[in-house]
This record gives structure tokens, C-alpha cells and sequence, in this order.
């Protein structure tokens, strides 16, 4: 049976337009492949100032010093650009940031949310772990989930990260709520933990990978 040579035609255009979209799109991956390629480069070479204190590649050895590999490169930019903006308080990272552009800042960003993942293989005292396990469930894992290793845009991971710089976060933010970055819940949290209680939870998330 003959085709109607107009719907012949509608079925070329369609496919030509099929086709169309498939070219656009892998051109399209052509070109952000090698941008995000140039990015993590770029990345690379700007945390040669970063590796004296969080580590080769993100991974911290020392005690007062987060590690940043693996973070969400967005929550990562995001802090970044905080601390630029005096927002978040550090003197350090503060006048860092300050010789950085914002393209810069994400392009580091990209550059730790690529990198492994390593906690801080700290052999925890078993009983201090167990308290921190038990005051990580009824104050902190709602938000923090999965024991501490969940992470998103809004979220760091605070699993396995040095004992000593986890303990020195959350005395700061219990006795210091006023200069810090954090939600009411995690301050209504933190105001009600001892001295005990804070020491408890940094052993049990420090011994978490």
C-alpha cells in the first residue's frame, strides 16, 4: 500500500529531528566532559595552598584540622564562599578566600567532592563510643544521619573526621552559639550536652568510617 508522500515527509522530519537530538546532545557532553576535566585541573593546582593543613588531597593527619575529600562540592563552595564573605568566621580561611574568585571557589570544590573519601582511623575507648552512639541517637541522628556519614548540599559529613577538631567544634558552638553558623535545632542540641557528653559523641563519630 502507497504512503501519503506528507506523512512520508513528517516521518523524515521526525526522524531527522530524532537524530538531531541525539547529535546535540553528545556535542553537548563533548563539551562539558572537557570543562569539568578543566575545572578539577584548575582545582588541583589551587589547593596546593590547602594541603599544609587539611592534607594531601583533602585527607587531614592533623588533630584540630578537618578533612575535606569526598564533601558535596556544592556544600563545599557554599562554605567557601562564607568564609570570603565574613559570614562564616575563620582568619585564616577568611583571608585566604579573599584571593580567591568565585569560579575559583568551585572549582576547588569540585576538586575535594572527587577525591577518596578517609576517615580518621581513631581506635575510639569503647565506653566513651557507646554514650556518644547512644547521644548521637537522641540528639544528633535525625539531621546527621546514618551515624554522621550522610552529606548533601546543606550537610557535612561528620564521620570520621579527627577526634580533636570534632570536639572543638562543638564546645565552640555550645559555648559560643552567637559566631556560629548553625541551625536553632543543632543549637537547642549542643546547649544541653556536659563537657562529658561532648567528649562522648566526638570518640563515637571519630571511630566512625
Amino acid at each position: 500500500m502507497a504512503v501519503d508522500p506528507v506523512i512520508r515527509r513528517a516521518g523524515w522530519r521526525n526522524h531527522l529531528t530524532h537524530r538531531f537530538r541525539h547529535v546535540a546532545l553528545a556535542l553537548g557532553l563533548l563539551v562539558v566532559a572537557p570543562q569539568a576535566a578543566a575545572d578539577l585541573t584548575q582545582g588541583e593546582l589551587l589547593a596546593g595552598a590547602c594541603g599544609g593543613c587539611h592534607g594531601h588531597a583533602g585527607v587531614s593527619t592533623a588533630a584540630s584540622m578537618p578533612s575535606i575529600a569526598g564533601f558535596d562540592r556544592r556544600y563545599g563552595a557554599r562554605v567557601l564562599r562564607e568564609f570570603r564573605s565574613g559570614v562564616r568566621f575563620s582568619t585564616i580561611m577568611g583571608r585566604l578566600m579573599a584571593g580567591y574568585t568565585p569560579g575559583e571557589m568551585a572549582q576547588l570544590a569540585a576538586y575535594y567532592s572527587e577525591q577518596p573519601w578517609q576517615g580518621a582511623n581513631f581506635t575510639a575507648d569503647p565506653a566513651l563510643a557507646a554514650r556518644g552512639l547512644r547521644i548521637h541517637e537522641a540528639r544528633c541522628e535525625e539531621c546527621h544521619e546514618q551515624h554522621g556519614r550522610y552529606q548533601d548540599r546543606d550537610m557535612p559529613r561528620t564521620a570520621g573526621q579527627q577526634p580533636e577538631y570534632l570536639r572543638m567544634q562543638l564546645f565552640a558552638r555550645r559555648d559560643h552559639p552567637e559566631g556560629m553558623q548553625q541551625p536553632r535545632r543543632m543549637r537547642e542540641a549542643i546547649a544541653a550536652l556536659s563537657d562529658e557528653d561532648i567528649i562522648a559523641l566526638s570518640h563515637f563519630l571519630a571511630s566512625q568510617e
